[in-house]
């Protein structure tokens, strides 16, 4: 099984093609280019599956060919990784029928964005003259689906709650776990510390290789009002996870969905991480198992 990472970026990632923002680390990260710019949070399993869409210029830049594309899987409503347009226009533009998954939220808000159009002008929305070519499927996490020959979980993820005393869960975020060949691929973005049903649940499976939050690097955040994690919470995740067996010794962790703003650049920080127990990622980085 292998993974390449197309887009490692917080949702702050359009501020670097701001040059008059000098906010933070941006500067920086200007300067150095290279592995230091990020792009949107996607990723593609080879040969046909990937995971969130924003649009299709990273596929590009890797020299991926979208028409081997043929299962979209959304984790959550966010713009940085569901844009229900662009997401049309992309399955438009393939030979063959795109399957989508996500929960029923992002379904329902793909399937309104396939059927009806707005007249910007008058204000009114008037219903498309066709529907693109989208095979939509809803997900229940803990229910196992199969694509090809890859088994695909999704668990309930800890972001997009309103954790005030009225305790509103604006959208069901996703994580995902995929299965193949005997090897496990745990997908774990925009979350903040794992759901305690979602950590037993996991305890079934053993994770071979994991992609994790870590939006805010070393910066304090807080906890509750954070969907997300910094490094200190994802080396409490980690350990979390070994307690319960479902990272091994051999688990390779990648940090991702990194903020260009808040954290370091990726030159500045590479060899730092690797004492903290995981790895960090970077556009194009590939992971083969």
């Amino acid at each position: 099984m292998r993974l390449q990472l197309l887009g490692t970026a917080g949702g702050d990632f359009r501020r670097v093609d701001d040059l008059e923002d000098g906010f933070g680390h941006l500067p920086r990260v200007r300067e150095l280019g290279g592995r230091n710019l990020r792009r949107p949070a996607q990723a593609v399993i080879f040969p046909d599956v990937l995971i969130d869409y924003h649009d299709g210029n990273q596929l590009e830049k890797f020299g991926i060919a979208p028409q081997s594309i043929r299962h979209l899987f959304l984790t959550h409503n966010h713009w940085d990784h569901f844009r229900p347009t662009r997401i049309l226009e992309f399955a438009d533009a393939l030979p063959h029928q795109l399957q989508v998954y996500g929960e029923h939220g992002v379904i329902e808000a793909l399937k309104f964005a396939d059927t009806y159009h707005l007249d910007r002008g008058t204000g009114r929305f008037t219903v498309r003259e066709s529907r693109s070519n989208i095979g939509y499927h809803k997900l229940v996490p803990h229910r196992k689906c199969t694509v090809g020959d890859t088994a695909v979980t999704a668990v309930h993820a800890n972001h997009n709650i309103d954790k005030s005393e009225n305790m509103i869960m604006d959208n069901l975020s996703l994580n995902y776990v995929f299965e193949r060949d005997g090897k496990t691929i745990f997908y774990g973005l925009d979350s903040s510390y794992p759901l305690p049903l979602t950590v037993d649940y996991l305890r079934r499976f053993r994770v071979d290789v994991a992609i994790m939050d870590a939006t805010f690097g070393r910066k304090p955040i807080d906890v509750v009002l954070s969907g997300h994690l910094n490094f200190d919470m994802l080396g409490e995740t980690i350990r979390q996870f070994r307690e319960a067996g479902i990272f091994h010794k051999e688990t390779r962790v990648i940090a991702s969905h990194i903020s260009l703003a808040f954290v370091e650049p990726h030159d500045d920080l590479e060899g730092e991480v690797a004492e903290l127990g995981f790895a960090l990622g970077f556009d194009g980085m590939e992971l083969e198992m």
